[in-house]
């Protein structure tokens, strides 16, 4: 390969590159404004639902009444419009603005996209003769994408969890205070049943996904990674001892992002399994 063909290669690579991080970051935006969409869709009739409920309990003061409708209301519109213009809107905005005809790239259409141009980067690279460095350095600036996709995923299931373990608590304790009165309300029992199970609801969900230990160590491997790819920038920790020859520090880096994601694979893979049969694998 003559040095006008690498660098040509190089540049084809470095595009390659460019595009699937614009496209990871489009896809990203499209799967938030879907996950918007819909706890927009369910939060607004839930919301008009609650205080159409509420309008009918004559034991609550009609001026408190008011004062919960005066921002609900406009908040229950206001989740309604959202999830009608994001669910007629999807995907992600691709250009002009939002008082114009904007265009919309859906997220399937996206997934797709990437996927090509993934294929072309392997295609490209297995093409030429490309030196293992390369490849490395490849590895290398992947990873870092690792980093965000891993915390993107452990944010999510730490709010799953976050929002189980706010039912539990405050459902609970609700339970039991409506307990405390519900002689004097007995409509209120079916308030206490309705708690109970989502209490239940809640408790089994936690106990059978184990959302909090799934956010612990998708976590705890994208700081794996982030600490390896800050030393072998630097030169310290493990790197130290290959000085100025950066291929060994290459090699002995993507040696260890690859152990660290077979390792968080294998405890996916465990927490995926049944809770019988994960005591035994323990």
């Amino acid at each position: 390969m003559t040095q006008a063909d690498q660098e040509s290669h190089g540049y084809d690579l470095r595009f390659l590159s460019h595009q699937i991080r614009e496209n990871e970051h489009a896809l990203n935006v499209a799967r938030k404004r879907s996950r918007r969409s819909n706890l927009s869709l369910a939060l607004g009739p839930l919301l008009g639902l609650i205080l159409y409920a509420a309008w009918w309990v004559e034991w609550i003061p009609r001026p408190v009444l008011w004062a919960v409708y005066i921002p609900a209301i406009p908040l229950a519109v206001s989740f309604c419009v959202a999830s009608y213009f994001l669910k007629s809107h999807p995907g992600f905005p691709t250009g002009g603005s939002i008082w114009q005809d904007r265009e919309y790239k859906l997220e399937g259409d996206i997934e797709l996209d990437l996927a090509r141009l993934r294929d072309d980067r392997k295609h490209l690279i297995a093409s030429f003769d490309t030196p293992f460095k390369v490849r490395r350095v490849a590895y290398k600036e992947d990873a870092f994408a690792d980093i965000d996709r891993l915390r993107a995923d452990g944010g999510r299931y730490r709010n799953v969890s976050n929002f189980l373990q706010g039912i539990l608590i405050i459902g609970s304790l609700a339970a039991t205070g409506i307990a405390g009165i519900i002689g004097e309300y007995p409509f209120l029992r079916w308030v206490t049943l309705g708690l109970t199970f989502a209490v239940g609801i809640s408790s089994g969900f936690t106990g059978y996904f184990k959302y909090k230990e799934r956010s612990f160590y998708l976590q705890q491997t994208a700081d794996a990674i982030e600490n390896e790819w800050e030393a072998v920038e630097v030169g310290v920790g493990r790197y130290k001892q290959f000085g100025d020859n950066e291929e060994l520090a290459l090699a002995e880096f993507v040696e260890e992002i690859h152990r660290l994601k077979s390792e968080q694979k294998k405890r996916q893979q465990n927490l995926e399994q049944p809770p019988d049969e994960r005591a035994v694998a323990e």
